[in-house]
């Protein structure tokens, strides 16, 4: 069955990090995603890939990949026949590289009118910072996200890529997906300028638009998401993991209370002079049973409780089971390997992973078919070391 985004042809010259990201959902519900790689990566390349490449599988999965050498005629020719049979295409480069390789947005634009054109960079492409090296944990420390993770006595730390991923990926998804909307009416494809810091500012709003309307700075501790009440916040249980606890509605909050035997805490929910006393006593509580007795009691029963896994517990979870979260595969050295599934549930037009850890060489003379290239050209076209 054809997914979702069948039919849609999207060129993907970023490679990892927030496009990365971009790719693999895109792909995952059904687009063509072309992935295009230097066929012989640089010194400085090379060293800044993960010394365990496989990391980065589930980026690459159910994409095709050709490699191109665009400091070369010969490689920019080709970017320009696949440009014109797509639909969506993505750089990750700074401000400039792109127009000294001679695939800016305008050029590309000529190429084919009716190309959406999705700039993917840690920054933006316009502004003070836009030629600015950078990664996620700075990403999240502008964006002030990084400032309000963690216990309020501790120093802040980002909390994984959710700025490559939430802040960059998911972000061009929505504005690749927007401006080919938008292409069915205007008839013309258009830049799509998807800065991985602007999606995650898009996260904070809340907190910004707060502070700034009441004047009160918003700080780790000092809010409800931010662990100000004990009804909101993460508790030890007896065997050293963790359960989390999000009791915001009255009618949870009472039940949380009566399940832990505090029923003179329902009548002060909010009341700030018991907020220490009312935390000192959860915690004490929790610590008389393990985690998953307390989550077996407490998650069935309107409490809003839910255990704080360890990232090797996930797969074990029934609820992630049986909604098929993770998929298995064989690699081709033979040994088993697990990724996440596709994230997005359709019920006519279902995402899947087709094919996962594409090499180059494995679709060149596919895709070049695809662009109109013949089988000799296609030969001519590899003997010249710009396309592998």
């Amino acid at each position: 069955m054809a997914g979702a985004l069948e039919g849609v042809r999207y060129l993907d010259l970023a490679r990892v990090g927030p496009g990365g990201h971009c790719s693999r959902i895109l792909a995952d519900m059904g687009a063509d995603v072309i992935r295009v790689a230097e066929p012989a990566p640089s010194a400085a390349r090379r060293a800044a890939l993960p010394a365990d490449e496989s990391r980065t599988y589930s980026l690459r999965r159910n994409t095709r990949v050709i490699g191109l050498d665009l400091k070369t005629e010969t490689g920019r020719d080709v970017l320009y026949r696949l440009a014109a049979t797509a639909d969506a295409m993505v750089v990750g480069f700074r401000p400039g590289t792109a127009e000294r390789l001679g695939i800016a947005y305008e050029t590309m634009a000529r190429v084919n009118p009716r190309l959406v054109y999705c700039s993917m960079t840690g920054y933006g492409a316009t502004g003070p910072y836009a030629d600015y090296a950078g990664h996620d944990i700075n990403y999240q420390a502008l964006a002030g996200l990084a400032a309000l993770n963690g216990d309020p006595d501790h120093k802040p730390h980002p909390a994984g890529t959710v700025g490559d991923a939430a802040g960059g990926g998911m972000q061009g998804v929505i504005g690749i997906l927007a401006a080919i909307v938008a292409r069915g009416r205007t008839g013309h494809g258009q830049l799509v300028d998807a800065g991985a810091t602007d999606g995650l500012l898009n996260l904070v709003h809340r907190w910004f638009e707060m502070e700034h309307e009441s004047g009160i700075p918003v700080t780790r501790g000092s809010e409800m998401t931010l662990r100000k009440y004990a009804w909101y916040d993460t508790y030890e249980a007896k065997d050293g993991k963790y359960l989390s606890v999000g009791a915001v509605e009255p009618y949870f909050y009472a039940n949380l209370c009566r399940a832990l035997g505090r029923d003179d805490f329902i009548d002060h929910q909010y009341d700030d002079a018991r907020i220490g006393e009312m935390r000192a006593a959860f915690a004490a509580i929790f610590r008389t049973r393990t985690r998953d007795e307390w989550v077996a009691d407490l998650m069935p029963s309107d409490c809003c409780v839910a255990p704080v896994y360890e990232i090797g517990e996930l797969a074990h979870d029934p609820h992630f089971q049986s909604r098929g979260a993770f998929a298995d595969y064989e690699r081709p050295s033979g040994e088993h390997a697990r990724q996440v599934a596709p994230m997005i549930k359709f019920g006519g037009t279902p995402s899947a992973i087709d094919h996962v850890e594409p090499k180059l060489g494995d679709f060149t003379h596919d895709i070049l078919a695809s662009a109109g290239y013949t089988p000799p050209e296609i030969d001519a076209l590899l003997t010249t070391g710009s396309v592998l």
